[in-house]
């Protein structure tokens, strides 16, 4: 079942540094099982889960990996392993910041937001003027995450 979800927006861009110091990386192809994983973790018993199996995963990464701007995108490494990523898409001309995953133990330490900043900060350089997000109505996390930002509903995503 998939679930409603909304439309925040940010404009004009702008974003003040992350207090927490977060290694990133660029995303790329060899991360593919990894990131499939995460998201797979990073759902589970929440309210996006919606019983994804693996090759579910799989199959949205590609997708996200085909699609992604790669340097405004975001791997959170933490020695060999993935534990957050945030991605960027341009979707009708809209630059969004889509998805921000974060390892279930990870959760609430800060990482989200410092992918989220790291992408502002990234897209403000580029001279990006408006910034997307999508989320799942009920994900109260992410919709205090991207408010506390500056972000506000745009509407229901269509």
């Amino acid at each position: 079942m998939t679930r409603a979800r909304s439309e925040y927006r940010l404009s004009p861009v702008r974003v003040a540094a992350s207090s927490v110091p977060l290694p990133t990386v660029h995303p790329d192809e060899q991360q593919r099982d990894r990131l499939a994983a995460l998201m797979l973790d990073a759902y589970r018993n929440t309210i996006d889960d919606e019983g994804e199996s693996l090759d579910d995963a799989l199959n949205a990464v590609d997708y996200y990996l085909a699609s992604i701007l790669r340097l405004h995108s975001h791997v959170v490494l933490d020695g060999t392993d993935v534990v957050g990523f945030a991605f960027v898409v341009v979707v009708n001309g809209v630059h969004y910041i889509d998805p921000v995953v974060v390892a279930a133990a990870r959760k609430r330490l800060g990482v989200g937001e410092a992918l989220v900043r790291r992408c502002l900060s990234s897209l403000a350089d580029e001279g990006v003027s408006e910034v997307g997000a999508t989320i799942t109505d009920g994900n109260v996390a992410s919709e205090r995450l991207f408010v506390k930002l500056g972000f506000n509903r745009h509407g229901s995503w269509t």
